[in-house]
């Protein structure tokens, strides 16, 4: 099994030092690390996935959503985007065009 690295943007380690601890934030990576590919695909993204995860004491749909990438090819994980799923439902369109660009510049890098 290829080991898996994570890559977090600076939006992304702003926020989740406020939505868990870091026991839950060492456990979701295990998750991840599991199957990469758990998350749903977001269309319109060049291939984002979204995944809940629940808070201790909150459950999923009190819990958080995190948009990620997994770039098979190097073993990378790319945690975007991290939120509490009650802030917001779906992405702007917007806001999946600025995914786009982003994975765009990171399949540039191979």
């Amino acid at each position: 099994m290829k080991l898996l690295h994570f890559i977090e943007t600076s939006l992304f380690q702003r926020k989740i030092d406020d939505l868990l601890s870091r026991d839950e934030y060492m456990e979701f990576q295990e998750y991840l690390r599991l199957d990469p590919e758990i998350g749903a695909t977001i269309s319109a993204t060049g291939g984002c996935r979204k995944v809940r995860w629940a808070i201790q004491g909150k459950g999923k749909s009190g819990g958080i959503r995190v948009i990620y990438y997994y770039q098979t090819t190097e073993g990378e994980i790319y945690l975007l985007l991290v939120y509490p799923k009650n802030e917001r439902e779906n992405l702007s369109d917007e806001q999946k065009g600025q995914l786009r660009k982003i994975i765009a510049m990171i399949e540039g890098k191979k």
